[in-house]
């Protein structure tokens, strides 16, 4: 749940409930198994931002068991997506599940540590980061020369439960300490404009103005 107001994210996840039995089932086994997996209002605000720009390429870092993959497959079917995920029990239930979907031929599974995988990926309109929070600054370095001009980034768990507003939290856990001066960099980098939007664990979005 969201860390704002209990009652605001509440009111917002009943407002956007899951109409494909698919996508809900999937939400409820994540839930149920405590795998992290993105909220239904950060979902419809990135799905408003692919009906805007509609890309023909799609990257995502993170798949986990491909909930957020197969509502972004299911959200822009005129893309190709390519997703990245190290975990091998994820690995294998995302790829039964793409397949359960028909997506498996619009969807490319890349198996693997993002760090080696992201310099070998095609340029894409579209880039979803939501994969080691601690390792965000070099997601976005190996990944800035595939985003196209006027191409946007989504971060995902920028805001980690509000911790990285906490100055004790942030001294104390390396992670937060390394996601806090990522946002700092995020807001400093002049080929970027960027926005934090504090729904579900809080997003990032950035345009990319300039090569």
């Amino acid at each position: 749940m969201g860390f704002i107001n209990e009652k605001v994210d509440q009111y917002l996840n009943d407002l956007f409930p899951i109409a494909d039995p698919f996508l809900e089932q999937l939400q409820q086994q994540g839930l149920k198994e405590e795998i992290p997996i993105i909220e239904v209002p950060s979902l419809r605000l990135i799905q408003v931002l692919l009906n805007i720009i509609r890309p023909t390429t799609i990257i995502e870092v993170g798949s986990a068991i491909g909930f957020s993959t197969v509502w972004l497959a299911k959200a822009a079917p005129y893309a190709t997506l390519h997703t990245i995920e190290r975990d091998p029990r994820m690995i294998k239930r995302a790829k039964e599940n793409f397949r359960s979907q028909g997506l498996d031929k619009q969807i490319i599974l890349h198996e693997g540590d993002a760090i080696d995988i992201l310099p070998r990926l095609p340029q894409a309109e579209f880039i979803f980061i939501d994969a080691a929070k601690g390792k965000y600054r070099e997601f976005l370095q190996l990944a800035f020369p595939l985003l196209t001009v006027g191409g946007i980034f989504v971060f995902d768990n920028i805001l980690f439960r509000g911790y990285v507003a906490e100055e004790e939290e942030i001294q104390t856990k390396p992670m937060l300490k390394k996601l806090h001066a990522f946002n700092q960099e995020l807001v400093n980098e002049p080929k970027l404009f960027t926005s934090f939007v504090p729904i579900g664990d809080g997003l990032a979005i950035s345009y990319k103005l300039e090569e």
